[in-house]
C-alpha cells in the first residue's frame, strides 16, 4: 500500500499546476498569425469569350493571373509573379486577337512584361478554344515559352482534338 502524506500531495499539486501553466503558455505561443503585407488580387479586366465563357484578368500589383470561367464556374487559371499587363496608350490592357492559318476561330494573346527585366522580357498567354470552330468553349490557357515570344511561336502550341 502506498501512503500519501500531505507534503507529497502538495508537491504533486504544485508540479501539476506548474505543468498545466507551462502547457497553456506553450499553446498560446503556437498561435499562427496572418502574414502581413499580402495584397488581395483585384479584377482588372473581364472579357466575354462566347455565350458561356469569360476571361478574367487579375492583379495585385506584382502578380498577373488569368482565370477562365465557363458557365460561371472557374475552369482554369494561370499566373506569373513579378509581371504586369501590357497596356495601350489609353491605359487599357492589351488583348491581341489572332487568327491562325486555316482556323476561323479567334484566339487571344494576353501580354505581360517582366517588371525586373533589363532587356524587355515578356510573358505571353494564349487563350484559345479547346476545339476548332467552337468559340463557346471550353477554352484553354497556355503560357507561351520563352522570354521574348513572337507570333511564330503560337501555331505549334495549339493542338485540337
Amino acid at each position: 500500500m502506498i501512503a500519501f502524506s500531505v507534503d507529497n500531495f502538495l508537491t504533486m499539486a504544485k508540479k501539476l499546476t506548474l505543468g498545466l501553466a507551462l502547457l497553456l503558455t506553450l499553446a498560446s505561443c503556437g498561435h499562427r498569425q496572418q502574414p502581413t503585407g499580402i495584397t488581395p488580387l483585384n479584377l482588372v479586366a473581364s472579357y466575354p469569350l462566347g455565350a458561356a465563357a469569360e476571361l478574367h484578368l487579375l492583379s495585385d500589383g506584382n502578380l498577373s493571373q488569368l482565370e477562365l470561367y465557363y458557365s460561371g464556374e472557374l475552369q482554369e487559371l494561370i499566373a506569373t509573379a513579378n509581371t504586369d499587363y501590357l497596356r495601350t496608350e489609353a491605359g487599357q490592357i492589351a488583348l491581341d486577337t489572332v487568327h491562325l492559318d486555316g482556323d476561323t476561330t479567334t484566339q487571344y494573346i494576353v501580354r505581360t512584361f517582366d517588371r525586373s527585366s533589363t532587356y524587355g522580357a515578356e510573358v505571353w498567354y494564349l487563350v484559345h478554344p479547346y476545339r476548332t470552330g467552337d468559340p463557346d468553349g471550353p477554352w484553354c490557357l497556355l503560357k507561351v515559352p520563352g522570354d521574348t515570344p513572337t507570333l511564330q511561336d503560337i501555331p505549334r502550341l495549339i493542338v485540337h482534338p
